[in-house]
């Protein structure tokens, strides 16, 4: 049996409490080792014990921690970001019969800014890893966008995207264009009192109003083909940590 399989169906047999666990490298290969959650509500929370994360980091490498949201949504909640970038780890979580898998990024906002590392492409890529998408990585020169190239517009629709004028709406992304012939910053909408998330060079990422001097930058407007089945909540819970 594929190990995913072995983790969904682990999941279901414990429903409707969460499970937890671990997947680890025992040699070369992946295995799922589940633990007890010993948490209190173990149909709303789930806590591991101390003696099996020390039995985990005996094996050859954790490659994710692993719980499930049986009645909960398919993103990670506040407490799970939480937790999660204190572990330093990838999650997996089990949800409506499916495994999403979350890289352990930086909480969204007070990112130090550098370019190619962790910019405004950074945070825009895990914005949506964390609402459910996960785009690639790209190499990218700073300056780019001096020296005849058009990342933004070459790559977006490349990665499901497409322009739209219809207004704007919570989740799209906004491409700027800031003392260059090309879109060359994004952000992402976030509706609540008309922001957006973005990184700006030489700046913690922030969010701010999508008004006066962004507004009067804007380049276009994008909205992913999948965006219904995406849940931005994911987002938004992070930023509940960093309000």
């Amino acid at each position: 049996m594929k190990l995913e399989q072995q983790i969904i169906n682990y999941a279901l047999k414990h429903e409707p409490q969460e499970i937890c666990g671990f997947v680890v490298f025992k040699g070369q290969e992946k295995i799922f080792l589940p633990c007890e959650n010993i948490a209190d509500d173990p149909e709303n929370y789930f806590e591991i014990s101390t003696d099996d994360w020390l039995l985990a980091h005996q094996y050859d490498g954790i490659v994710a921690v692993v719980h499930s949201h049986p009645e909960g949504e398919a993103v990670l909640s506040t407490a799970d970001r939480q937790m999660q970038v204190q572990s330093g780890l990838d999650w997996w979580l089990v949800c409506d019969g499916q495994i999403k898998q979350f890289r352990n990024v930086p909480h969204l906002v007070g990112r130090d800014f550098e370019h190619g590392i962790m910019d405004c492409y950074t945070l825009f890529r895990d914005a949506y890893m964390l609402a459910g998408l996960d785009f690639p990585d790209f190499e990218r020169e700073d300056g780019w966008w001096t020296s005849g190239e058009n990342l933004y517009l070459d790559n977006m629709t490349k990665q499901g995207f497409y322009r739209t004028d219809d207004g704007v709406k919570v989740g799209d992304v906004i491409l700027m264009q800031v003392g260059a012939d090309v879109p060359n910053h994004a952000a992402i909408y976030l509706g609540k009192w008309h922001q957006v998330l973005h990184h700006s060079p030489n700046r913690l990422s922030k969010r701010d109003l999508y008004d006066g001097y962004w507004f009067k930058h804007t380049h276009s407007i994008w909205r992913h083909k999948d965006a219904d089945h995406l849940n931005f909540n994911g987002i938004f819970n992070d930023l509940a940590i960093t309000h």
